[in-house]
């Protein structure tokens, strides 16, 4: 686990040490003010009540093994959808793995999805965990528009658009690698292509494409 990095709270100005390097929110143990990375520095989004109450296998810092990768659970956010975005949630884990490949675990309704970063959509110049701007909000426009049936274009190719929810940031707990915060609203789209099938969340600021592959909950070991 890369950490060392030192983030000054701008609530109440504590210094937060040790925080991984990929952090770009995050409750500030001091405070417990959710603050996160946004144009201007760190910002803070204020005190949240969390809506997090459903067990689980996983809490928060809790260490554990994953197909011989021991990994740390460093942060969670529940998204909440439907009518007044109370008719579900789902939750999503933020494990950071010992080897550095660090990777988002789906949980809904006792069925796991753990996420790998997709290069579609990244171009030439950018990573796979983040679009830049230009790409990133030219992708966030086309998906306002996306339905169901509807096909979606990305990196010039057409992708059918199986499945579209509204959701919002219900809670968020932990360290996390996107500037989230609290309330926000985020455009979930699953669609498929070219033999594959991809995740695509989008908030105002962040696009995040991926796939995932089922994980049964008896392949996890706890230390």
């Amino acid at each position: 686990m890369a950490h060392g990095v030192s983030v000054s709270c701008p609530s109440c100005g504590v210094t937060i040490k040790d925080t991984s390097a990929h952090t770009r929110s995050l409750a500030c143990p001091h405070c417990g003010n959710w603050v996160y990375l946004g144009s201007n520095g760190w910002e803070s989004a204020g005190l949240f009540e969390h809506a997090i109450d459903a067990p689980s296998i996983f809490q928060l810092g809790k260490s554990g093994q994953l197909s011989q990768r021991a990994f740390v659970v460093a942060g969670r956010v529940r998204l909440s959808y439907g009518e007044d975005y109370r008719e579900g949630f789902w939750d999503e884990w933020w494990l950071e793995f010992e080897d550095g490949n660090h990777q988002w675990l789906e949980e809904d309704d006792g069925a796991y999805r753990l996420h790998k970063s997709s290069d579609v959509g990244t171009g030439a110049n950018s990573t796979a965990d983040s679009l830049a701007h230009s790409q990133a909000s030219s992708l966030i426009s086309s998906l306002a528009g996306a339905s169901v049936g509807s096909n979606l274009s990305i990196d010039g190719k057409d992708w059918f658009v199986s499945e579209r929810l509204e959701a919002i940031v219900a809670g968020v707990q932990g360290s996390l690698p996107v500037a989230i915060t609290p309330g926000e609203k985020v455009i979930c789209i699953d669609v498929m292509g070219n033999g594959t099938r991809l995740s695509i969340e989008a908030s105002d600021n962040e696009v995040q494409i991926s796939n995932s592959d089922v994980v049964r909950g008896s392949a996890f070991s706890w230390s």
